[in-house]
Formats: structure tokens, C-alpha cells, sequence
């Protein structure tokens, strides 16, 4: 049955178990409340989100582009990638802007995803949409973790060779990602222990009582919703994901992506970033061409 459920007659199957459920389109309003909730919320803000998007591509490929007889041009080559699994950039239609941008403001939510709450036209894709809110806050969490790492360093003067301190901030991030893979319910005292296991020479430098409470006092309150690190760290996140969202996984998405993180010291957390907002771009593109008639009807109706 798997390949009856690919390409246009898994969608066309889809889109008729949807009807069946939740009858036409035109029923819409009525049928599917939240998911009306939903495209509603997004609505009023989609132009900014839009226009902001194109901005930060302009700003992108300005550095890359030279006047040649009156015509600009640019000094780079396509955008397309190697990669065989370039998923598409949103074109801004109507429709499709509006899922992708609905769903990467469900991920970025910091209460959790439930099934009561999702929209009617998502409630398949729940634990898809848990396993990347999950991968976004663990993202939020160790990007605050290694600026709280990097300002310690610097505050204690404990490395003068930024590049030899830019290599222990890596290090330390790695071993982060790898902690964080590994656990669940990690904890900031794991954290803690974790970043003040590093030094120049691989000695404990920093494992003392006292810089540890330094380190989990700045990390408590840097993971406070509201704090000015918190926000600052969330809202990079949020840049680089929408980044990949709009203009997809390929050159475009990744250096959009790279140009958030790389303001919070966290450029190395693009792949993490990229990887999991192929699953978003997967599932928008599917509830397009699925859900699209109700969307429309929807959106001609707000």
C-alpha cells in the first residue's frame, strides 16, 4: 500500500479521507474551528514576515553583487546545492505562506503541542511537530548555554587567545549537542558541570564551587522567558528557522539560517537548525496540496 500513498494519488486519497471527515470545503468555517483559529492568528502578521524574509535575502546577496553597465547583476552562481533533497522556497502565495509560516509559529511556541490544540488539517503530523519544537528548544537551550560559557571566559580572563577560546567554546558546544541527544530531562546542573569541564589544557580549570553558582545563576536566568538573553537567543532561533522555512533547505535557507545564528555565537547549530525545519517544509508542502481548497476557502472568507 506505501506506494499507493506517494505523489499525486496519495495526496488525491488524502485529500478524500479528509472530505469524508470533515466534509467540503465550503463547510470549512464550521468544520474545521481551529484550524480557522489558527490561520486567523497568523493573518495580520504575514506581510511583515514576508517582507522582513525578502529584506534579509536582499541583505544577503548584496555583498555579492556588482554594477556592470547600468544592469546589477550578480557575482555568484545559482542557489541551487548539490543537495538531492532541496525541498521548495515559498514563493509567497497566499496559502502557502500562510502554513509554513503557521507552523513554524506552533514549533516556536514555548507551551507544548497538543493534540486538543492542533489545527484539524494537522492533527497527523503531531508527534512530527512535537520530535521539532523539542529540536528547537534544545537549540534555544544550548545556544544560551554557550554565550553563558563564552561570557564566563571572558569575564574571568581565563583565555586571551580568542582563537584557542573560540575553539573550547566549540568543544564544549559539541559536547552539549551530544549530552542533550543523549537525555531527555537534562538538567541546568549537568549543564553546569558539563561547561565548567572545560579548560585551555583540558584541565578543570573552572570546576569550583564558586563559578559553578556563577554559571547556573547566569544559565537560570538566561532560560527565563522574558529575560533579555532569553529573548535575544529565542528570536536569532526564530530568524534562522523561518530563514530555511521561506527559502527552503537549500544555499538560500542555510545562509539566512547562518546570518541569525551567527549574531548569537551559535552559526555552528545551522545543520541542527536546517535539519529540523526540513520536517516543517515537508509537512506544509504536504497539507498544501492535501488541505488546499479549505485554506482557500478560509482566506477568502477572513
Amino acid at each position: 500500500m506505501e506506494p499507493l500513498l506517494k505523489g499525486p494519488a496519495g495526496f488525491d486519497y488524502l485529500k478524500n479521507a479528509f472530505a469524508n471527515h470533515f466534509e467540503s470545503p465550503s463547510d470549512a468555517l464550521i468544520s474545521l474551528p481551529l484550524t480557522a483559529q489558527w490561520i486567523t492568528s497568523i493573518w495580520h502578521g504575514k506581510d511583515q514576515e514576508w517582507n522582513e524574509h525578502k529584506n534579509s535575502l536582499l541583505n544577503w546577496w548584496q555583498p555579492f553583487m556588482v554594477k556592470t553597465n547600468g544592469r546589477i547583476v550578480t557575482s555568484v552562481p545559482s542557489a541551487a546545492t548539490n543537495n538531492s533533497n532541496q525541498q521548495p522556497e515559498c514563493n509567497g502565495e497566499r496559502v502557502d505562506l500562510l502554513v509554513r509560516l503557521g507552523l513554524l509559529k506552533l514549533v516556536s511556541g514555548i507551551s507544548g503541542i497538543t493534540a486538543e490544540s492542533l489545527p484539524e488539517t494537522l492533527k497527523l503530523n503531531l508527534s512530527r511537530l512535537r520530535a521539532v519544537q523539542a529540536q528547537i528548544q534544545k537549540i534555544i537551550v544550548i545556544s544560551t548555554s554557550i554565550l553563558v560559557f563564552r561570557q564566563i571566559l571572558m569575564s574571568e580572563q581565563a583565555l586571551v587567545n580568542p582563537v584557542e577560546m573560540e575553539s573550547i567554546v566549540v568543544r564544549c558546544g559539541k559536547e552539549l549537542l551530544e549530552f542533550l541527544d543523549r537525555s531527555e530531562e537534562a538538567g541546568v546542573e549537568k549543564i553546569v558541570e558539563i561547561m565548567s569541564g572545560f579548560s585551555r589544557d583540558g584541565e578543570e580549570a573552572f570546576n569550583t564551587n564558586k563559578l559553578q553558582a556563577v554559571m547556573s545563576r547566569m544559565l537560570v536566568k538566561s532560560l527565563q522567558a522574558g529575560d533579555t538573553v532569553f529573548e535575544r537567543i529565542s528570536h536569532a532561533v526564530y530568524l534562522a528557522t523561518r530563514g530555511v522555512v521561506l527559502a527552503g533547505n537549500g544555499l538560500q535557507g542555510r545562509k539566512l539560517a547562518e546570518m541569525a545564528l551567527r549574531r548569537v555565537g551559535a552559526v555552528d547549530l545551522t545543520d541542527r537548525v536546517v535539519a529540523a525545519t526540513e520536517i516543517l517544509v515537508a509537512v506544509a508542502t504536504v497539507s498544501v496540496n492535501v488541505h488546499g481548497q479549505w485554506y482557500k476557502y478560509l482566506t477568502d472568507n477572513m
